[in-house]
């Protein structure tokens, strides 16, 4: 078998081991996530990353695994069609070069990178028009950063079987004169396969949609109301109390309105003394979520700042009478499709003392992670 022969189907092998790789890290993140399994989330997208969209379970069938099926062809031609664009031979040469490890790791991981441009085309095409203008690519840079890391992580994989056999088919191989190669075809393979991975987005969420508004009324069967267990009005957590520190009864807490960029978010609340002495606050804020059904949520407080908010630090702050302090809460955007959202956001000027609560609409779930600030003075604008 001839040089070009041995690459031609070299990189068929390379591109279906990527495609598989692909594929099983995907399928495997979306059971991890949706099983009972306790694996944090972090963990999971760090060891398997997300290579298809949580919201592609939960489309209806045979929507999730036609979306699997066309992402992973499409990997599989832009890998394929990288590799032979990367063997091209130069004018002085009658047989094609064969790519080394780094060259052929390097193509899946633009062909990855490629793939999740695909699908997020089609994502932001089956969205629109979105609900803000500045969320239309709130999807994207997860998606691209986590098709990315895929191919850094995993990518090598097959790259490295496939430079084991090219430099084998090297040894055993012999020249042969050019006789054409499929390159016009697989291009034109490529961008078929690649109009219909961004096409059957935008499908697959109309047909989901409609499949749910003409799906029957279930039947109300007569229930009792259910029990809800919301958090605790004082946190059990202990904390060593200062000389006249503001008390939960000694203050009024109100919420500011949640600000966004991309994949970030940020808030503010405000603790005003409403009590006729002076008290002091220094310390970080007790702060607990609710969803909207009144159900304590587990999310992970972590005491700094984050992408939008920054932290000074612990201060003594003394508060006179209708003074005020604030904070700032920051998480990063998270995936709400078939969770819960935060409806009440608990707060307390230190943990141990009563909280007040508001009702909130947030991107908050189960198993989140927020920060917090340490209260600060609220300056007076000029």
């Amino acid at each position: 078998m001839d040089k070009r022969n041995h690459l031609t189907m070299a990189a068929a092998w390379i591109s279906v081991l990527a495609g598989l790789g692909w594929v099983f890290s995907g399928v495997l993140n979306g059971w991890l996530l949706r099983s009972q399994i306790a694996i944090p989330s972090q963990f999971v997208n760090l060891v398997v990353p997300e290579t298809f969209a949580n919201t592609t379970w939960q489309m209806i069938q045979p929507w999730p695994v036609l979306l699997v099926v066309f992402s992973a062809l499409a990997l599989i031609s832009l890998t394929a069609l990288l590799l032979t664009f990367s063997a091209r031979p130069s004018k002085a040469q009658t047989t094609p070069p064969h790519p080394g490890f780094l060259a052929i790791w390097m193509c899946i991981v633009i062909a990855a990178f490629g793939t999740a441009l695909l699908t997020s085309l089609g994502d932001i095409i089956a969205t629109w028009p979105p609900a803000r203008l500045a969320w239309m690519l709130e999807r994207v840079e997860p998606a691209l950063s986590s098709a990315a890391y895929w191919g850094i992580v995993w990518g090598w994989v097959p790259a490295l079987i496939g430079s084991r056999i090219l430099r084998l088919a090297h040894r055993e191989s012999s020249d042969a004169p050019e006789r054409g190669h499929p390159r016009a075809i697989l291009s034109f393979a490529t961008v078929l396969i690649a109009a219909a991975l961004t096409a059957s987005l935008p499908l697959a969420e109309h047909s989901t949609q409609d499949a749910k508004a003409s799906a029957p009324e279930p039947v109300p069967a007569p229930t009792t109301a259910p029990l809800t267990f919301g958090s605790p009005e004082v946190s059990s957590a202990f904390q060593e109390v200062g000389e006249n520190w503001c008390t939960g009864d000694q203050v009024s807490i109100t919420w500011g309105e949640p600000e966004g960029a991309t994949g970030h978010r940020g808030m503010s609340f405000q603790l005003r003394n409403t009590d006729s002495t002076p008290c002091v606050v220094a310390s970080y804020p007790d702060v607990a979520f609710d969803d909207a059904n009144g159900n304590a949520i587990d999310v992970l407080i972590v005491q700094g700042g984050s992408f939008m908010t920054d932290d000074a630090g612990i201060s003594s702050i003394t508060l006179t009478p209708g003074s005020s302090a604030q904070a700032f809460l920051g998480w990063n955007a998270m995936a709400a499709a078939g969770d819960t959202r935060t409806g009440t956001m608990l707060v307390a000027p230190y943990a141990g003392t009563p909280r007040q609560s508001a009702p909130v609409d947030l991107d908050i779930i189960d198993g989140g992670a927020v920060s917090v600030t340490a209260w600060e003075p609220v300056v007076a604008a000029k």
